[in-house]
């Protein structure tokens, strides 16, 4: 390029380098959290993005969506939001959905869009995933998340864990639960 030539912002080459950039900065950035956080292994901030792309790629799987609420539950389970903190949470039923309500405080810049409930293959609840943005296509609504001022769906998933979570690095750490 010549001295003095402007660049184009919108060219096909800068989006994708400004794309992939944001991509580098979100990466360093859990990776940064995850060796503050305790663990101090940088595979675990990978893990907490990982596992939870992981796991709505698993929506496509036949007989893995769940379409209602499971009968047995814990009153208390772990809430986890998609590379961010986890937060206890509560349990409770409304007739046939279910209502889980999270306790703590969400980061400034979360905003909840709908809340994944995980279950193992054994119908050992898991956890729920909590994600930004609009739920999966066709799933069907299990129930309500409760979190800050938020109220969002709450859809379901039965999976064999190890597709979605290094044993290493849980999504759902039990000493979340006090």
């Amino acid at each position: 390029m010549a001295a003095g030539s402007l660049v184009d912002y919108h060219s096909p080459m800068m989006r994708s380098l400004v794309a992939r950039s944001g991509l580098l900065l979100a990466s360093l950035l859990a990776i940064a959290a995850c060796e503050r956080g305790g663990g101090g292994r940088a595979a675990c901030g990978l893990a907490a993005l990982a596992g939870p792309t992981a796991l709505l790629t698993q929506f496509g799987i036949p007989n893995q969506t769940l379409s209602q609420a499971p009968r047995n539950l814990p009153e208390r389970i772990v809430a986890r939001l998609v590379a961010g903190p986890a937060f206890p949470a509560v349990v409770g039923r409304s007739d046939s959905l279910l209502l889980i309500g999270v306790e703590g405080n969400l980061p400034p810049e979360a905003k909840p869009g709908y809340g994944v409930l995980v279950l193992d293959q054994h119908e050992k609840v898991r956890g729920v995933v909590i994600y930004e943005g609009v739920p999966v296509e066709g799933a069907p609504q299990m129930g309500k998340v409760a979190i800050g001022s938020f109220t969002v769906p709450l859809i379901g998933i039965q999976l064999d864990p190890s597709r979605i979570e290094d044993p290493r690095c849980p999504l759902f750490p039990d000493s979340a639960i006090p």
